[in-house]
Formats: structure tokens, C-alpha cells, sequence
């Protein structure tokens, strides 16, 4: 590991690039060099996914603790906060032996220094108390939270496909030789997860990431986790997701209920955005006590991250990108504790947003 001096470094904000505590143009490098100086000398780190992480997540997670291993020699935990609960994502910590720990594991004031990736602090969606400033946030999400702006080491940038993309530069960038053929193997199934096949919010950048980690890549191991075995749960959850599914019109909408785990929504969101002549799809469901939601939408700049935004606002939180969106609500702030009524404010402010209001809905 190397270290330079440090150096007084003006944040860039740019409105398509997202926001990073370096000057616009900074090279990778520089800001590897950052990161080795933030956790130097520390005996272990904390490295949080999202909760119930999906594979962008537990893929930028395990690259990280990679790259600060070999480069730093520093030890990190992943931890997460949820289940892993989709089967791709399940088979993914399986075959590749990814080594995670649930929060109720974890003690978090133990630790000195703590980074988010694929998420960021005030967004909603992950374990870290409210009261604690993690070190280091790497994503790729929209909006930009003010807290983001407040840590020793911001990298996010909105017009990137996937947080795996990021850190498969700072991969490349660390000069590490024979990288490791499974953190190369997750890399690429995160950027694939994220950007649906590279056919959803893939950018230059993300191709790029894509050609260098190809070479690197068990494919056989790959395959085993793009296709896993299936409970028949699994297909009970498609049958209540297409009896429930209403039609507005361009809009597809399906309350999934009971649900079985909250990344089932996203799944189901994607399989619903494929019925011919639909724009959108939202996927809603109640899971221990709160309301979840997707949306996806076909249309390339759209902004289904601002929709649901305005669906939240003052009850819950959400965030996103273009075509591809999530949000959540905690019913125990919700009047009366009432999910049902949530989920029905919800739609409305939904269907507002895609301005399909009045449109009366019909069975599929």
C-alpha cells in the first residue's frame, strides 16, 4: 500500500454524475488512495449492505473487503439487516461463499470505522442508527442524501448502472494481480442484477466493467446461480401476483399478499412490466409490519425515482433511478397502523404521479 499526503479536496456535484467529495475528473487512484488512508492502521472494519441486500449489494460489499484486504491488509465484516431471501441471491452467498453476517450478529459500536455500499445513510433502507455518520459511502442511487455530503469518503454516481460498476474500476485500479475469480464472478452478477442483462441504465462505464471482469469470470458457477433450484412457494407467489393484477389503461398494478420476502416484489415488478402495451408495473406487499413497494417502467427518462419519492412523502421512503424504483413505509407511522390503508394511498399517489388517475382499473 502506498499513501500520498493529503490534500484539501473540493466536492463535485454534478446533475447527471451524482455527487463525490472529489474534484469533478479525479482519477481512481487519488481516490483509492483516500480510502487506504480512512481505514490504514485499523484493525477491523464494518461494511453494511441495504437491507435484505440484493446481488449489486453483497457484490460491491465482498469487493470492497477484497480490495482493503489484499491492498491495506485489513480485515472487514459485511453485514446486513433483513434475510437474503431471493433464491438467485441466496445461491449467490452459496456458490461463491461469500462470508456475511446478519446485524444480529454484529455490534456495531465496536466498530471505528463503518461503510454503506449500494445505499447511503437517511435513505431508509439500511440497519445503521440514525445517530451514527458511517466513513464511507459508495453508491449509485438517486436522490443524493444530505448526510451522504457529511462523511469522510462519498463516491456516488447516479449515472452509473450499479455500484458493482464502481467498485470493479476501483478493482481495476488497485493493481491487485490474478483478482480473484469469485469476486470477479459476483462483480459481474451484480452489474448484470442491477442493469437487467445490460439492457436497463447501462452506460459506457458499465460496459467497460463488464469487458474487464469477462475474462475473470466462473461461468459454470454463474449459470448454477442465474438458475436455481425453486420451492414451489416460489410459484405460489406468481399465481397471487397475476390473480391480483389490475390494469389502468398503461399501468399494471398487483398487491402481493401474503409476501414471502420483500426482494419477491422487484422480481414480480419485472415480470409484470413485460405484458404487452405496459409502461409501468408496481408491485406492492406487507412484510414484518411494513408496506414495500417496486416500480418499473419502460419508458428511458421518466424518472421513477422522482414517482416514488412524491409516493412517500412525509409517510416513508424511497429512492431509485429512471426505470427502476422502491420505497418503503413503516405502518407503525402510519394512522391507525393501518397497512391496508397505506398501500391504497400508495396507488393513488401512483397512478396521480403516472397521471392515470380516474383510469378505472381492470382484472388481467
Amino acid at each position: 500500500m502506498y499513501l500520498r499526503k493529503s490534500r484539501r479536496l473540493r466536492p463535485s456535484c454534478g446533475k447527471e454524475g451524482g455527487y463525490s467529495m472529489f474534484p469533478e475528473g479525479l482519477s481512481n487512484q487519488v481516490k483509492l488512495e483516500k480510502l487506504y488512508e480512512l481505514v490504514s492502521r485499523k484493525r477491523k472494519i464494518l461494511i453494511l449492505t441495504h437491507n435484505n441486500p440484493d446481488p449489486d449489494s453483497l457484490a460491491s460489499a465482498c469487493a470492497l473487503k477484497y480490495i482493503l484486504r489484499i491492498r491495506c491488509h485489513v480485515d472487514s465484516i459485511i453485514s446486513y439487516g433483513g434475510i437474503v431471501g431471493r433464491a438467485e441471491n441466496r445461491a449467490m452467498v452459496k456458490r461463491l461463499r461469500l462470508d456475511i453476517k446478519p446485524i444480529s450478529d454484529v455490534t456495531i459500536k465496536n466498530f471505528s470505522v463503518i461503510a454503506l455500499v449500494d445505499c447511503q445513510p437517511g435513505a431508509g433502507n439500511t440497519i445503521l442508527p440514525k445517530s451514527i455518520l458511517p466513513t464511507i459511502v459508495i453508491d449509485h442511487h438517486r436522490p443524493i442524501r444530505a448526510k451522504s455530503k457529511k462523511v469522510p469518503f462519498a463516491d456516488i454516481r447516479t449515472d452509473y448502472g450499479s455500484t458493482s460498476t464502481i467498485l470493479t474500476e476501483y478493482l481495476k485500479e488497485s493493481g491487485i494481480p490474478n483478482i480473484n475469480r469469485n469476486v470477479a464472478t459476483a462483480l459481474l452478477y451484480g452489474i448484470k442484477s442491477d442493469t437487467r442483462d445490460l439492457g436497463r441504465g447501462t452506460g459506457s462505464k458499465d460496459m467497460d466493467a463488464v469487458l474487464y471482469l469477462y475474462p475473470r469470470v466462473r461461468f459454470k458457477i454463474l449459470s448454477k446461480i442465474e438458475n436455481p433450484d425453486l420451492p414451489r412457494s416460489h410459484f405460489k407467489i406468481f399465481e397471487k401476483t397475476i390473480r391480483s393484477a389490475m390494469i389502468y389503461r398503461d399501468v399494471v398494478i398487483s398487491i402481493v399478499d401474503p409476501l414471502d420476502t420483500p426482494d419477491t416484489l422487484a422480481e414480480m415488478a419485472d415480470l409484470l412490466i413485460r405484458l404487452e402495451g405496459v409502461k409501468w408495473s408496481l408491485c406492492l406487499g406487507v412484510y414484518d409490519g411494513n408496506v414495500y413497494f417496486s416500480v418499473r417502467t419502460t419508458l428511458m427518462k421518466n424518472g421513477a425515482d422522482r414517482i416514488v419519492q412524491n409516493m412517500v412523502k412525509r409517510i416513508g421512503s424511497a429512492g431509485g433511478h429512471d426505470m427502476i424504483a422502491a420505497g418503503k413505509i413503516e405502518c407503525d407511522l402510519v394512522s391507525k397502523n393501518d397497512c391496508d390503508g397505506a398501500i391504497q394511498t400508495l396507488i393513488a399517489r401512483f397512478l396521480k404521479g403516472v397521471k392515470r388517475t380516474g383510469v378505472e382499473g381492470k382484472p388481467l
